[in-house]
């Protein structure tokens, strides 16, 4: 055992010194602990860092704790005015309190978690500290398991080996810093802590338990420091908040007695206000009674808009006696004033006494309430167009519209007098009295030309509705340009608009206009006029007549002119297009149609004088002369070009009235262009026919050999080189057309000449063979027909190859199945078949008729037939290549033709009808 201080002899160490030995080692210092006693303040004293802290968490002076409240608040209201930012002041400090009880919660929260990191933080220093002196002392901590002390923790070791002065040293600081209420715990566990303070002479080191002890001591009261602070800073949180719930009620109270204030001063000058209001009216109305019986003209109009507008600040107060005496003494004064005005207004004016004291007349009415500026404007102007209505009534020789232009020439004189004399000047400039005068001047004039023209309606004229129009836009041009236009009016059309209703006569005349330019245009081309039919010798091509170009040049000027005549151009517009329409029909039937040569019947449209046409005899053909051709493909290219040129003139129409439509115009006129192809391809095939019968006439059973081409195909190639090429020159303008003849020809020809073929009965087999080779030469020659005597040989179109070839194909067919074997019936009908497989059973028949097969063979050949074919075998064939889809007259007229080519050499007429009646009828 060590020897110590005779302080240890009572197990409660009640001394204030402690003197510590050892026996191996020099004698300690001794350590004087001064814990505190009654002698301490009780202020709570914290370091510079923790105020420091606390200065940042306040953001305002009131939580300075020496702040005088008074004060501050004189600081931020100094004057009334700026208790108008009381309620901001307010929001300002309640969100600086409510930030710093969420800082203060949020404190408590993590206070227990900061405080066990710090604990963590401590234990991991004093380990590095423990291991650290244990490198530089050489101590073995080896031997501490002997003493039950090896689970301690390694910061306990490093403050035992520090020794007794620098624990006992250690533990003063924190008595030192400890507040008075814990000074006598610590001083008291300290004292206990030593009792049990022991070196152990193996190990060289302090015993652990004083230690611990030390330790347990420090954890209590850093515990008990932490509560007190947060106490001590809730409490003066809380002290900052009362405060400023004093310093709310202080400024509520103030601001109350502020409010009263506000509110009797605003009623206070309020009264002021009405009283001083109440004063104007009074002394107005008397004065208004004696300025109106002196005829003060000038001080009523300068104080009477005053006294009227302080009169409406007490529409709320008529209820009261005394303001309803001087509102209905007002009125008297005002009804005395508006009759008294109004007859000095007149009289001045009557008498030419023009001064001041009129325009302050005029100031006045238009102070006055009700009609008295109305009646007088009206009254006046009235006066100032007395001799208009005089001179220019609608009963007036002058006043009709040859003489329209005199009736504006008057009121520009008459508005020039006004504005030089200075009368304008004398009306106020709000009035407008210019303005006003030339709109009843126009309205006056509107109504007079309504009644008077539609009184005297049967004597108008286009031209004189033209003048009297021009002469009104003139006039309106200059009313514009002299006042520009307003809101409440507008000169433009102010009179222009009344002659809407008449333009019916426009139309009529626009009529009337069209019919005799197309009666004199069918007139001239009756005639053979030369300046509107092209003369064959003077033009090497078809050209359109000079009368459609200036028809649609007439058209254009009676569009243009419905636009300068009409207020309403698109409303004039279509009454106009259908003047247009009218026109290019009566044009196209009139001067194009009617004109078309009569060649086999095309212009008539009865149906028995086409088959009349087809019935007559061969001599009767007649033929188109060149001058016929050339009026015909003159018609053509007429046509074409009207068509052309009316869907130019529809999308013109387009853009200004949407929803024109021409289509069926431009269909009347390609319909002509078809019909005048149809009279061309009809007259070359006239040509053609006696060639055709001339097939018929020739005995084809007695042929014994097949030699060069027969005598009719050169016919029809002289026939067609004679006239194809010329057709081609005239229709060098519009090669389509020329196509499409060429097309329409050839395919006819065929047809016919198929027909020409069936009528050759019976036919040897040597005749078979020469009609073949004369079918080649034929299809050679057509395929050849549009380059006839071309200086460049141009390939043919596809489409007509096509066509042509189809439709001969057929003729060299038939021609194979005459030539043909006959074996039994059935192989018959199996190679005709093949060869004509739309065929029917008329067409078999007149084949076999070619082969000279006798009744009785026909009828086993036709009933093979059926049965292979059914019901198809007495259809009808389709309809030829180049016919059409749609059975058109003309379609269908030469449809009759084709079939009826096997009757065309009968010897009797009545023959050839009986045959059309009996297979198309």
């Amino acid at each position: 055992m060590f020897p110590v201080c005779s302080c240890f002899h009572s197990p409660r160490l009640s001394g204030d010194c402690y003197d510590m030995t050892t026996p191996s080692v020099k004698e300690t210092p001794v350590v004087q602990l001064e814990v505190g006693g009654p002698e301490e303040e009780e202020e709570l004293k914290l370091s510079e860092t923790a105020e420091a802290a606390i200065k940042e968490m306040c953001h305002t002076e009131f939580c300075r704790p020496d702040q005088e409240l008074t004060a501050q608040i004189n600081e931020l209201f100094p004057t009334e005015q700026s208790l108008a930012q009381l309620d901001t002041v307010i929001a300002a400090v309640e969100a600086e309190i409510h930030d710093l009880d969420v800082e203060l919660a949020s404190l408590v929260e993590s206070h227990d978690e900061v405080g066990a990191q710090g604990g963590a933080a401590l234990q991991e220093r004093q380990v590095t500290d423990a291991k650290r002196r244990s490198q530089e002392g050489g101590v073995a901590f080896g031997s501490r398991r002997k003493m039950g002390v090896a689970n301690d923790a390694p910061w306990i070791h490093t403050l035992c080996a520090s020794g007794p002065a620098g624990i006992i040293c250690s533990f003063r600081m924190v008595i030192i810093s400890s507040e008075e209420n814990y000074k006598q715990t610590v001083n008291r566990d300290f004292n206990e802590s030593l009792y049990f303070f022991r070196f152990d002479e193996a190990e060289n080191m302090w015993s652990h338990t004083f230690a611990r002890a030390c330790l347990a001591v420090t954890y209590r009261w850093r515990r008990a420091c932490a509560q007190k602070a947060m106490a001590e800073l809730e409490r003066r949180i809380d002290s900052i908040r009362g405060k400023t719930r004093s310093s709310d009620e202080i400024v509520r109270e103030m601001t109350r007695d502020i409010k009263q204030l506000d509110i009797a001063k605003r009623n206070l000058t309020s009264s002021i206000t009405t009283l001083h209001h109440l004063h104007i009216l009074l002394t107005g109305v008397d004065s208004l009674a004696l300025w109106v019986d002196q005829r003060d003209y000038a001080s009523i109009a300068r104080q009477l808009p005053a006294i009227l507008n302080v009169l409406q600040l007490f529409d709320d107060f008529q209820e009261v006696e005394q303001m309803a005496k001087i509102t209905n003494r007002l009125n008297k004064l005002k009804q005395s004033l508006t009759v008294q005005l109004a007859g000095d207004m007149k009289a001045v004016f009557q008498a030419g006494q023009l001064s001041e004291r009129v325009t302050d007349m005029c100031r006045v009415a238009a102070a006055l309430e009700g009609t008295v500026k109305a009646n007088f404007c009206k009254w006046f102007i009235d006066q100032q167009l007395a001799e208009y209505t005089v001179l220019y009534a609608e009963n007036e020789e002058g006043a009709w519209l040859d003489k329209i232009e005199e009736r504006y020439k008057w009121y520009v004189r008459k508005l020039t007098d006004f504005e030089r004399t200075g009368l304008a000047k004398v009306f106020p400039a709000d009035w407008d009295m210019g303005r006003l005068m030339t709109k009843e001047f126009c309205n006056v004039t509107k109504d007079v030309l309504y009644r008077m023209m539609t009184r005297r309606r049967p004597d108008l004229d286009f031209r004189l509705l033209g003048h009297a129009i021009q002469h009104t836009r003139m006039f309106e041009a200059l009313l514009t340009k002299r006042f520009p236009p307003k809101a409440d009016f507008n000169f433009d059309k102010a009179i222009w608009s009344v002659f809407d209703s008449f333009l019916d006569v426009f139309i009529s005349a626009q009529e009337k206009t069209l019919n005799e330019f197309l009666e004199g245009c069918a007139n001239k081309i009756r005639s053979g006029n030369t300046t509107e039919v092209p003369s064959r010798e003077c033009s090497t091509h078809a050209v359109p007549f000079s009368s459609s170009a200036d028809m649609f040049l007439l058209l254009k000027k009676v569009i243009t002119e419905c636009s300068k005549l009409s207020s309403e151009p698109d409303a004039l517009l279509k009454d106009v297009v259908g003047v247009v329409r009218v026109c290019l029909r009566n044009y196209a039937h009139g001067c194009l149609t009617a004109f078309l040569p009569t060649a086999h019947g095309q212009q008539s449209s009865s149906s028995t004088a086409n088959l009349f046409n087809l019935i007559r005899e061969d001599t009767s053909v007649l033929r188109l002369t060149p001058d016929q051709q050339f009026l015909t493909c003159c018609i053509l290219a007429t046509a074409d070009w009207c068509a052309e040129t009316t869907l130019q003139l529809q999308e013109k129409l387009a853009q200004r009235l949407p929803g024109v439509d021409l289509s069926q115009e431009m269909e009347t006129f390609y319909g002509i262009t078809n019909q005048a192809l149809a009279v061309l391809v009809q007259d070359l095939e006239g040509a053609c026919d006696a060639a055709l019968q001339a097939i018929a006439k020739v005995t084809w059973s007695a042929v014994d050999g097949v030699g060069d081409e027969s005598p009719f195909i050169g016919a029809i190639r002289s026939h067609l080189r004679g006239t194809v090429p010329r057709l081609r020159d005239l229709l060098s303008d519009r090669r389509k057309y020329f196509a499409h003849l060429c097309l329409k020809l050839a395919t006819q020809l065929a047809h016919k000449f198929v027909g020409a073929l069936f009528r050759c009965k019976p036919i040897s087999t040597h005749g078979a063979e020469q009609l073949l080779l004369d079918t080649h030469s034929l299809k050679s020659f057509l395929l050849q027909m549009p380059s006839l005597d071309s200086a460049i040989a141009a390939k043919p179109p596809t489409a007509y190859v096509n066509g042509v070839s189809a439709a001969m194909n057929k003729a060299e067919m038939i021609l194979k199945v005459v030539m043909s074997n006959m074996e039994t019936p059935e192989d018959f009908v199996e190679h005709y078949s093949t060869l004509l497989p739309e065929s029917n059973t008329s067409e078999l028949q007149k084949v076999l008729d070619m082969r000279g097969v006798k009744k009785v063979e026909q009828t086993a050949i036709l009933q093979a037939y059926r049965l292979k074919f059914g019901a198809a075998a007495d259809a009808t064939p389709a309809v030829p290549v180049g016919m059409g889809n749609s059975l058109s007259a003309t379609q269908a007229l030469n449809a009759v033709v084709s079939m009826a080519a096997d009757g065309l050499a009968e010897t009797t007429s009545m023959k050839r009808l009986e045959k059309l009646v009996k297979r198309n009828f």
